[in-house]
């Protein structure tokens, strides 16, 4: 129940989360494979969010939506993960 109700939350904001999701992915990808720590990956998420956004409400959501991600990620949860990534469209 929770996740359906996190999932309506950012289905509001899904533009906005593709947005900050494909500069993040790009900013990972030229980092060395040596760098891409679990702390790395999180300040540079949150640097982008920061870059990305202009509103205090726009960055409680990714904030909130990227913490959920990562969690899932650390966790395993792959229900989780599956909700989360019907909102990311990675057209790359």
């Amino acid at each position: 129940m929770e996740q359906v109700a996190y999932n309506r939350l950012y289905d509001e904001h899904e533009d906005l989360i593709n947005s900050v999701y494909r500069a993040f992915k790009d900013r990972y990808e030229e980092l060395p494979d040596e760098t891409r720590t679990k702390r790395r990956l999180r300040r540079l998420i949150l640097l982008t969010i920061k870059e990305q956004t202009s509103s205090h409400a726009e960055r409680f959501v990714l904030y909130h939506f990227f913490s959920d991600f990562f969690k899932a990620v650390e966790a395993n949860d792959q229900e989780a993960l599956a909700v989360l990534k019907q909102i990311i469209r990675d057209e790359k």
